[in-house]
């Protein structure tokens, strides 16, 4: 009886220290901090418009809906070509561009853009996202151009993933268009693409010529977010005949109001010296507060706000 009641307790001093039934069935793990490039920088997540979702893990509900976007494709049909539209007149004097990139995922936020930022702002819509469509119509309806933000292999691949049909650097290039125009079948009517990551899809030219090649036959504008300083996107777009630039800075990293301040003016400058500059921006709350801060002053320092559109066009004329 002795030896029963101490292995009794010696049991019960023991069981704090072995693993829990529930955690041996389901399999969790400690969770793992995320990579660089899909962290969620939240600033205040209490606040509506305020997060910055990362685009590696947007949850996408209907990617793979055959009667929106694979059944299509498989039938060979691709996205149409853009009608011919009037060719705005680029404004003389020196011109900046912004473009809002990663709208979609956080709807609230990328309604604000849309409500409260001038129409010359350009945005950027994810097709991972399955409230872009709408979002980008009513973008549209509200004078903006409407860009699409491409899903690029990043370096970090694939530990670190843009998302379902990523342009691939070992893919064919029949199929890396194919998954273009699966991008573009996600978003209605946009004038031009941007890349998503990227920085190893841009680095190589092999890769990035037939997507460019099917962008202009597309008759849409090209620009480079600079995901690497080695991107050679510009320098291929331009070989071929297409219209377009590079992103000349990030307004928001970090996203404080004078840094942004201080990017913003920075940009300024750009614009007088050369002529255009653009720049990248997120829909956070403190970025469209002092884009509408700086585009209402922006007249009086010289400088005309336009879409991206046309710094493509000005600086592929240059």
């Amino acid at each position: 009886m002795l030896f029963i009641g101490l292995a009794t307790v010696f049991v019960e001093l023991l069981r704090p220290l072995a693993p829990s039934h529930a955690a041996a069935q389901t399999g969790d793990q400690p969770r793992r901090a995320l990579p660089p490039e899909a962290k969620v920088k939240a600033k205040d997540a209490a606040t509506a418009g305020t997060l910055r979702p990362p685009i590696a893990q947007v949850p996408v509900t209907d990617v793979d809906t055959p009667e929106i976007d694979e059944a299509r494709l498989a039938a060979g049909e691709t996205p149409p070509v853009r009608p011919a539209t009037p060719v705005a007149p680029i404004p003389a004097g020196p011109i900046v561009a912004i473009v809002l990139t990663e709208l979609g995922p956080n709807a609230p936020a990328a309604k604000a853009a849309i409500d409260r930022l001038p129409a010359a702002v350009s945005l950027a819509f994810s097709p991972y996202a399955d409230a872009s469509r709408d979002l980008a119509k009513a973008a549209k309806a509200g004078g903006h151009e409407v860009w699409l933000s491409v899903p690029m292999q990043p370096k970090s691949y694939p530990r670190v993933n843009p998302g379902q049909n990523v342009l691939l650097t070992g893919e064919a290039p029949a199929e890396n268009v194919r998954r273009l125009n699966w991008a573009l079948s996600r978003v209605d009517g946009p004038v031009g693409v941007t890349n998503m990551m990227g920085s190893a899809f841009t680095e190589n030219a092999a890769a990035m010529r037939p997507v460019l090649d099917a962008v202009k036959a597309k008759q849409l504008f090209y620009v480079d977010a600079r995901s690497s300083g080695r991107s050679v996107g510009e320098k291929e777009a331009r070989a071929i005949g297409l219209a377009s630039a590079t992103n000349d800075r990030f307004l928001d990293e970090p996203e404080t109001a004078a840094n942004i301040r201080r990017n913003l003016d920075d940009l300024v400058a750009t614009a007088k010296r050369r002529g255009y500059a653009i720049g990248y921006a997120r829909p956070v709350s403190t970025t469209i507060s002092e884009i509408e801060r700086w585009s209402a002053a922006l007249a009086a320092e010289g400088v005309t706000l336009v879409g991206a559109s046309l710094v493509a066009r000005k600086a592929s004329n240059g």
